[in-house]
């Protein structure tokens, strides 16, 4: 299926925020596997590195940048690493695992909804600015009441984004995810292809990746 011309991503920048596992690691091997030139952006420099080395041994463009992204200031910073480094991003993975209520509340909502919507703040302007781009977040059903909070913001969040820049080029949609019944690479397939041209006229819609299980 990935060798259609609509996924071809060959040349184009690719912003994946969420850290070098998970998710946003099996996003970047898709990425890499459709030429993209990648910025994956995470807390942990060790993990970063040892990813960023594995998709340049494949010989993928592939930069780190550490950041926590959970405020304007970072994720700024994050954004101008980007641009010096590879360019103008035409592809946005907002891909932030939160806790699972394991840091309370408020741990758990930075750490998901906020943080995606500083990404949101930081780079969609610049696309908009640009009249191109694809902008996916990951939005996580879980057991525990702060999970599925931030996965109900991080969809309403990427439906207003979609809405404000319809016209001007920029798609927002969003994978629905419950880890306890799919893979990480069910959610990342599913991301990729909200990315690619194969979704060209797909915006503001979720896609809701339960595995075998149908979520209520």
């Amino acid at each position: 299926m990935f060798g259609s011309p609509y996924f071809e991503l060959k040349g184009r920048v690719a912003v994946v925020l969420g850290g070098p596992e998970g998710v946003p690691a099996a996003v970047c091997r898709l990425l890499a596997g459709q030429g993209a030139r990648i910025a994956v952006v995470g807390p942990d420099e060790a993990a970063l590195a040892d990813l960023v080395d594995e998709l340049r041994w494949g010989g993928s463009e592939a930069v780190g940048i550490v950041s926590c992204g959970t405020d304007a200031a970072s994720m700024d910073a994050v954004r101008s690493s980007v641009l010096d480094e590879l360019g103008s991003p035409e592809l946005l993975f907002v891909l932030p695992c939160p806790l699972g209520g394991a840091g309370g509340w408020q741990r758990t909502v930075d750490s998901g909804l906020t943080a995606t919507f500083q990404a949101l703040q930081a780079f969609v302007p610049g696309m908009a600015e640009a009249g191109a781009g694809a902008v996916v977040t990951l939005a996580p059903n879980g057991a525990d009441p702060a999970t599925n909070a931030v996965g109900g913001g991080v969809t309403a969040l990427t439906q207003h984004y979609a809405r404000l820049v319809a016209g001007a080029g920029v798609r927002a949609n969003v994978v629905s995810w419950t880890p306890r019944d799919a893979t990480v690479d069910d959610a990342a397939y599913a991301a990729l292809y909200l990315a690619s041209d194969a979704a060209a006229r797909m915006t503001a819609t979720t896609l809701d990746v339960a595995g075998t299980l149908m979520r209520l």
